[in-house]
């Protein structure tokens, strides 16, 4: 896929470059990625169907087993689909890329892990000192009050890792730590520029996506209101095939949803030739300043 990728772009020539790109490579994309959203579709349309049976979770162990196993299948999917369209950007074959993006995976699986960890550990010393139903009272705001904090900081501190993933998944020498080291460094420099990249793609793939799946949407709130009046004592009012309508919906809304993924995947890489060319600029400007000097 040909682009010109280090030019000092503003956050809006990232997207519609991005859009270029991928409206220029649609047919390429769809037929290297159409089997990889096929599988992906159909293992969180399995996924969808457990929530809308199971919204409170299930005590059935086995099927607790199935699920996780369907989750873990989802993150291989994730993987395999991701690992295409880097392969698409940096030239490489997927089985150079896909090492690289395992190892990247399960890294930021480790980091949500450690952050789940240091908020249910914050939560249950926030709770630990309380006796009598007004510390309780004072716990749950307290509670809340942090985690809004906790999320702020954590929002803070990751956004850089957009630059310096995409940088590892760019650059073949870069090691997979790499993303917490200097490459976060010159994240960290460009934090607003990242911020309006990824605020811009978010409202729009909110907005897509909220399209998209309207349809299974209004699938879900039919469940609801039908398990709302089952639970006053009337009849399912759902047919008999209803499960399976809502696992083709989920599957095909997936489906399309997931085209939108290349684009974002796009934004951050033109974000990425973007800092790199503003970096080599501000290097420049130094060399100048010292040598007058």
């Amino acid at each position: 896929m040909d682009s010109e990728l280090f030019k000092n772009r503003s956050v809006g020539s990232c997207l519609n470059d991005a859009f270029d790109l991928f409206r220029s490579n649609f047919k390429t994309l769809f037929r290297r990625l159409w089997l990889p959203a096929v599988v992906l579709s159909l293992l969180l349309a399995v996924a969808m169907m457990f929530s809308i049976q199971n919204p409170d979770g299930s005590d059935n162990m086995m099927l607790n087993l199935c699920m996780f196993a369907n989750y873990l299948l989802v993150i291989a999917a994730y993987v395999w689909f991701y690992t295409i369209i880097i392969s698409l950007l940096n030239g490489r074959s997927v089985k150079a890329n896909l090492p690289r993006i395992t190892r990247l995976t399960f890294l930021i699986i480790g980091v949500v892990i450690v952050i789940g960890i240091v908020l249910a550990g914050g939560a249950i010393l926030n709770y630990a000192g309380v006796k009598n139903p007004n510390q309780l009272q004072g716990a749950n705001i307290q509670l809340i009050l942090g985690l809004l904090a906790c999320m702020l900081v954590f929002f803070v501190a990751l956004l850089p890792l957009n630059f310096s993933v995409m940088k590892y998944c760019m650059e073949e020498d870069k090691k997979v730590f790499s993303i917490f080291q200097k490459p976060y460094v010159m994240g960290l420099r460009h934090w607003g520029y990242i911020f309006l990249t990824a605020l811009l793609t978010g409202i729009i793939n909110m907005v897509i996506s909220i399209v998209v799946l309207l349809p299974f949407y209004v699938i879900v709130l039919c469940n609801m209101i039908n398990r709302n009046g089952m639970a006053f004592g009337d009849p399912s009012g759902l047919t008999g095939g209803f499960l399976f309508l809502a696992f083709i919906t989920a599957a095909v809304c997936t489906f399309v949803g997931l085209f939108v993924r290349p684009w974002i995947v796009f934004s951050y890489y033109y974000a990425y030739g973007s800092i790199e060319e503003k970096e080599k600029g501000r290097k420049k400007s130094k060399e100048l300043t010292v040598s007058e000097e």
